[in-house]
């Protein structure tokens, strides 16, 4: 490869300018071209002959330490050198021409544990036989210094990770025998003492109560150290919505390993806040939201937030009250409810209230709750009807992804039954069945697969308040037909069914780190029998990006009942 003239110098009449030209394979050519002294020096104004000779004299032997880090042990490296004057230009020109051999490979491993680990209990992690087996470089792989130093951090956050926060490299030693071009190579780690937790510090609290992190905390006092459960409990802070900033640690140095202190820095949340917002759904249109939060109703860390949100079809007032993590895991909250939505033909309005407790990590998350629902229901060319029902409800909700904003391999599972149990607190007796699941597949490295399934039933009165009801189609339903637009044929309007399945296929092309296409199908409908229960389908393509909030979607989709397209717009996974 040659690099062509990049800086001259001009004295008195006559100016100078450099070039350089290196002849190496593909393999080594980027290494050469990014990092050799005399390519960086080309662009400098301050080149001069002087600096040229010690550079060209340098250059062979910054080759080889270039080539070393590959793995390179034994190059060929040819010089050449020549100059030439043209009127007032003066060219000084280098020649380099590599071979840089075979590259080195690994004959030895021997790798050495010192300190207590070797005297641990039979089937205590970390196992130091497991550790070497994970070791990444094997015999017979090609040797290089990233390689090396990734080994050996490798083998050392084996030890940093669980229980022996204090580990050490000790001594590592690459012996190369170039004439062979192989290399031993010798690793000796302490693992210093095993760690338990101890106790909890916690800075930065200025008005929320001290019990508000105590609770939240999963790791009990001798529980044995792990990086892992540090990070949960990080995250489980942050995700409280009480601090802006959380950093959870473990003081080791100079410390009790049998009572290792838990160090949370956190910085507050403000307490209140006040939120307007704008935006638009191709569900239910243009949207303006105000939002009122106090993260400390009545200095309890109660957190308070009221909700109004104003759109073409729907229009609602929120009211939540949810209480801090309790010491055995539960997340208590209170709602009160006003909403009017206008769908197809259909008005329903609404008051609710109800209480809720929620327990378990994001991964297995139960809850159960109890509510109260007073509902005014007009139907165009029919007679408004009121109900009302007492309710009962449990949910259960897994979550198994590889990652939670932006999933590319696992499942998601919900599933929700409320009944109106008592005659005498509801228009009849009736439950809810409701489930949902999610899936996603790399069928390759770019390609992924997404699957989803839902189904829901209403068993009991036929007078199940309007709320209890199906319906189906719109963004996260089927694609290809307006927001609830499938479901029971009511004269000029569309109502609520007992009935509901809905399903897709989807498959998205990653085109780029964060940028992909999709192909997809969806199938579903909403009926009061199943014999009525007929699926529709939608099909469409559409554009998918990775965003920091989770993926964002665009589609195009067909509606083959109707015939029409329509726009969908989705942020995030719904569960």
């Amino acid at each position: 490869m040659t690099w062509l003239l990049l800086i001259s110098q001009t004295s008195h009449a006559a100016e100078t300018r450099y070039s350089v030209e290196i002849e190496a394979p593909s393999s080594v050519d980027d290494l050469l071209e990014e990092h050799l002294e005399i390519m960086r020096w080309l662009k400098s104004p301050r080149m001069t002959t002087a600096e040229w000779h010690r550079l060209v004299q340098a250059t062979p032997r910054n080759i080889e330490d270039l080539l070393a880090t590959e793995g390179y042990f034994s190059p060929s490296i040819e010089q050449t050198l020549d100059s030439s004057t043209e009127g007032n230009i003066i060219r000084r020109r280098a020649k380099f021409s590599v071979k840089p051999g075979d590259p080195a490979t690994i004959q030895d491993i021997d790798i050495r544990f010192n300190g207590d680990i070797t005297s641990q209990a039979s089937g205590e992690t970390p196992d130091p036989v497991t550790l070497t087996e994970n070791w990444s470089l094997k015999q017979g792989m090609r040797f290089s210094q990233d390689r090396w130093a990734s080994a050996k951090r490798g083998l050392l956050s084996g030890l940093m990770l669980n229980r022996y926060p204090n580990a050490k490299i000790t001594s590592s030693k690459a012996e190369i025998d170039a004439a062979s071009n192989q290399v031993k190579l010798r690793v000796e780690i302490n693992s210093g003492a095993p760690f338990r937790f101890g106790g909890l510090e916690v800075n930065g609290l200025q008005r929320y109560p001290r019990s508000l992190v105590e609770n939240i905390n999963p790791i009990k006092p001798g529980e044995t150290y792990s990086q892992t459960r540090l990070l949960f409990f990080q995250s489980e802070l942050q995700a409280s919505g009480y601090f802006s900033n959380v950093e959870v640690t473990s003081r080791t140095d100079n410390a009790d390993p049998e009572a290792a202190p838990i160090v949370v820095n956190v910085t507050e949340m403000q307490a209140m806040q006040i939120g307007i917002g704008v935006g638009a759904s191709t569900n239910t249109g243009a949207r303006t939201t105000l939002t009122y939060q106090d993260l400390n109703l009545f200095n309890r860390g109660w957190r308070f937030t009221n909700t109004f949100r104003l759109e073409q079809k729907a229009q609602s007032l929120n009211s939540l009250i949810r209480l801090p993590t309790d010491r055995n895991g539960y997340r208590d909250s209170l709602n009160a409810d006003l909403n009017r939505i206008d769908i197809e033909g259909q008005t329903i309005s609404t008051f609710g209230t109800g209480v809720k407790r929620s327990w378990g990590p994001r991964s297995f998350e139960q809850t159960i709750g109890a509510g109260y629902l007073l509902e005014h229901v007009a139907v165009d060319g029919s007679e408004s009807q009121n109900n009302y029902a007492a309710t009962i409800s449990y949910g259960i909700t897994l979550r198994r992804t590889d990652n939670e904003l932006n999933p590319t391999r696992g499942y998601l599972f919900n599933a929700q039954f409320t009944s109106a149990p008592l005659d005498i607190m509801a228009n009849g007796t009736f439950l809810q069945s409701y489930a949902k699941a999610q899936a996603y597949y790399p069928i390759t490295r770019s390609t992924q697969l997404v699957t989803r399934l839902e189904g829901g039933i209403v068993s009991g009165a036929d007078s199940a308040p309007a709320t209890y009801l199906f319906r189906a189609g719109g963004d996260q339903s089927v694609r290809g037909y307006a927001y609830q637009s499938l479901g029971v044929p009511d004269g000029d309007a569309v109502i609520g069914g007992r009935y509901l399945v809905t399903g897709s296929i989807e498959v998205i092309q990653w085109l780029t780190e964060s940028w992909g296409a999709a192909v997809f199908v969806d199938f579903g409908n909403a009926a009061n029998t199943t014999r009525d229960l007929k699926p529709v389908y939608g099909y469409g393509l559409g554009a998918r990006f990775k965003s920091p909030a989770g993926p964002i979607g665009v589609d195009i989709a067909h509606g083959q009942e109707t015939g029409e397209y329509r726009l969908h717009f989705n942020l995030g996974v719904t569960f």
